[in-house]
């Protein structure tokens, strides 16, 4: 594994609680465990757009992961509502594509930042992406 930290502003000394929304439970876990070892805490995971808007808005999360392609809401959808319901929420969007035009709908709605999947622990590039996107979302805190 490529150890590599995450640095945050030196004024967040609070636990750090993800929501990762992704239909695909093979990314969920990997992302889940990546994440901890990062020390961020993942407080839910849902698998498609309606249960990531209704886990968003139960568990209120610092930070959310969610896929742009599932079913039930997709990803864009989901991050409107997120937005409408809590302007300043922090979302990364993730995809296994990335099309210009994907990605600027994404940031027009608000998201923080845009990851393409997959991302694996053992890559250092994969860790540096997921860390730098990270690290402007969560430098968003305070």
């Amino acid at each position: 594994m490529v150890q590599m930290v995450l640095h945050v502003p030196a004024q967040v000394e609070i636990e750090v609680n993800v929501l990762i929304v992704d239909d695909s439970k093979f990314v969920t876990k990997a992302m889940h465990s990546i994440l901890e070892e990062l020390h961020l805490h993942v407080v839910g995971v849902a698998h498609d757009g309606v249960d990531g808007f209704e886990s968003f808005s139960r568990l209120l999360p610092d930070l959310t992961l969610l896929d742009v392609t599932m079913p039930n809401m997709d990803g864009v959808e989901c991050l409107g509502k997120i937005k409408e319901s809590k302007p300043d929420a922090r979302v990364v969007m993730l995809s296994a594509v990335q099309d210009e035009e994907t990605i600027q709908k994404c940031m027009q709605a608000g998201a923080a930042g845009f990851l393409q999947k997959p991302i694996r622990k053992d890559n250092a590039n994969d860790m540096g992406r997921l860390i730098a996107v990270l690290e402007r979302a969560l430098g968003r805190m305070g």
